[in-house]
Order: C-alpha cells, then structure tokens, then sequence
C-alpha cells in the first residue's frame, strides 16, 4: 500500500511524456511475442543467410561482403521490428485506452515521441544482437569506431520507419494493419536495395530507391564499413520523411481521440 502510494506520488512528479514512455516501456517489456520477434528475427535472418551466402567472396574493391551483407540484414530485421511496434497502436485504440489518453495532459506530437522512443528502446538490442552475430559468427573485423558509428548511425536512420508504423496503426483498422505493415516492408526492403544491390535495378528503380528511407537506413549503416563521402542526400531523405509522418502521425491521433469519444 505505501510503495504504490509512493510510486503514484513519484509518477505524479514527472512529465506526462515521461511517465508514459515508461509505462510503455513496461508494458511492451512484457509483451513476451513482440519482444521475441523484434529481438531474435534479425539474429535469426542475418545467422541463416550469413551461413548461406556469406562466406562468398566478393569483387567490390576487397570490402568484406559479411560486413555488407551484416548491415542488409540488420537493417531488413530491423526494419520490420520498428514498424511492427506500431501494431500495437490498432489495439490501444479498440481496447479504449485513447479515451484514457485524451484526459491527460499529454498532447499528440509528445503522445507519438514517447511512443516512437519506446520502439526505438526495444530495437536497438535487435541491432546489437546483429552486430555481434557478425563478429561471431561472420567473421566480420572493423575498428570499435567504424562499429560504434554503423550502430549509432543506422539506430538513428530508424526513426522514420518507426514513425511510420505509428502511423499505420492510427489510420488503418486493427484488422488491415499487420498484413499492410508487411506489404511495407517487403516493398522497401525490395527498393532500398536490402535483398539485393540498388545499383543492379533499372535506373527508374534506382532513382525510386533513392528516395526510400530503407536504402538510406542501409547506406548510413555502411558508411563508416566502406567510408567514402558522407551520404548526406540520406540524411535529408529521412528528414523529410520524418517530418512529413510526423504530422501524419499526430492527425491520426487527433482523429483516433475523436472517435474514441464516441
């Protein structure tokens, strides 16, 4: 009785976003499937097809094809784990809990960051896991440096994917939303080069390509492998996909909250 009359104390001294985010992150903690999912797909896609394939030999200027093919498979896994996060939106707003929501003080644009910080939370062991089963496994050999960054930089170029997942959870009905976020997926793991090389497609596919966040979600993550000049186009394509998700994003929650009401 004295801890929960604590902990009610304690919630009611952070910001709303805050204690949200972490609420969430409990929550989602215990969701065991998801967790399992966005933790061990990645492991599981990148150690199969590394056995598979990644003791090839390559020709692109001596670059360890297991170090490229480590950063495809990490970004595909991770990929789907971010936008699945978004799943969960379709049951919140059937089981009520946006009604919770709108008598809070907790506003859409805050609602939809602590909600994208929890799936960013949950992918990055995804990501870590990847990397070490490369290291492992792979056989892959970089500096700690050019390690840390690929990390640091393709955690980063998640933000749009998981943003999206949002999105699709508050616009489409919680019956579409698993089998739409997987038509997403293949379609841009399928042009952002993530199966196979970008530059092996029709120039209209290649161009296209450029503008998905999935291929620079890939190409960030190789940089600091390959080196070379620093994709900044990438930077602003995800930029701009983030912004423009983002206020759909808060729409979406405008118009759940709304019809929640009802």
């Amino acid at each position: 009785m004295t801890a929960a009359v604590a902990q009610t104390r304690q919630a009611g001294r952070r910001p709303a976003p805050l204690h949200y985010l972490i609420h969430s992150v409990r929550l989602t903690a215990r969701n065991t499937g998801f967790t399992v999912f966005s933790v061990i797909t990645p492991l599981v896609l990148y150690v199969v097809f590394s056995q598979i394939f990644g003791k090839q030999s390559n020709d692109t200027g001596g670059i360890d094809w297991a170090a490229l093919y480590m950063v495809s498979m990490a970004a595909y896994g991770s990929l789907g784990a971010a936008m699945g996060g978004g799943a969960q939106l379709a049951v919140e707003r059937r089981s009520g809990w946006f009604r919770q929501l709108t008598i809070t003080t907790l506003r859409p644009r805050e609602f939809l960051l602590a909600k994208a910080a929890v799936i960013m939370i949950m992918v990055l062991p995804a990501l870590i896991l990847v990397f070490v089963a490369g290291y492992v496994v792979g056989g892959v050999r970089a500096p700690f440096g050019s390690w840390l960054a690929a990390l640091l930089l393709m955690w980063a170029s998640l933000i749009p994917m998981t943003i999206m997942g949002l999105v699709i959870g508050l616009w489409v009905k919680a019956e579409t939303v698993q089998p739409l976020n997987v038509l997403v997926m293949l379609v841009m793991a399928l042009l952002g080069g993530l199966w196979f090389p970008a530059q092996l497609m029709p120039d209209a596919m290649q161009t296209i390509a450029k503008l998905m966040p999935s291929y620079w979600l890939a190409s960030l993550g190789r940089y600091p492998i390959i080196g070379g000049s620093f994709p900044w186009q990438g930077v602003l394509v995800l930029l701009g996909w983030t912004i423009a998700l983002t206020i759909l994003g808060a729409l979406g929650y405008r118009r759940a909250a709304a019809n929640s009401k009802r």
